[in-house]
């Protein structure tokens, strides 16, 4: 939001995110949503949870995803990815070192979502644009 403000007080136009060249891999293939969890209060450890309490329903939807803390990049489900953690922040335009956030970025490239709030996996398939499950 600072970011937004300040381009309009300069005048200069927000850019959209551009796509980093370690998420090419998904394009066409699968959602990815990147959680940024440097922060010290509870929302990582909140989003973790709602993560992983629905993680069937984040796989069945094709949402990978990774949570960048510490430097690192850590996959929920699968290991064996590499991303460059600060291509990936700058490029999605992520929050500060030692702030939280997500984005989800959709197999199109384009993102469909941002937070500074934990999010349910309800939610982030909505963004994603997948319909909910039948009961």
């Amino acid at each position: 939001m600072l970011k937004s403000i300040l381009h309009e007080i300069m005048g200069t136009s927000v850019r959209e995110p551009h796509l980093p060249r370690s998420l090419e891999q998904f394009l066409g293939k699968k959602n990815v949503l990147i959680v940024f969890a440097d922060t010290e209060d509870d929302r990582p450890i909140v989003q973790d949870e709602l993560l992983r309490i629905s993680q069937m329903r984040l796989i069945e939807d094709d949402i990978e995803v990774f949570t960048i803390a510490g430097g690192g990049a850590f996959s929920l489900f699968e290991d064996g990815y590499d991303l460059d953690v600060d291509e990936v922040r700058e490029q999605l335009q992520g929050p500060l070192n030692g702030e939280f956030g997500l984005v989800l970025v959709g197999a199109d490239g384009k993102v469909k979502l941002r937070s500074d709030k934990p999010m349910s996996a309800e939610e982030i398939s909505r963004a994603a644009n997948i319909p909910s499950p039948r009961h």
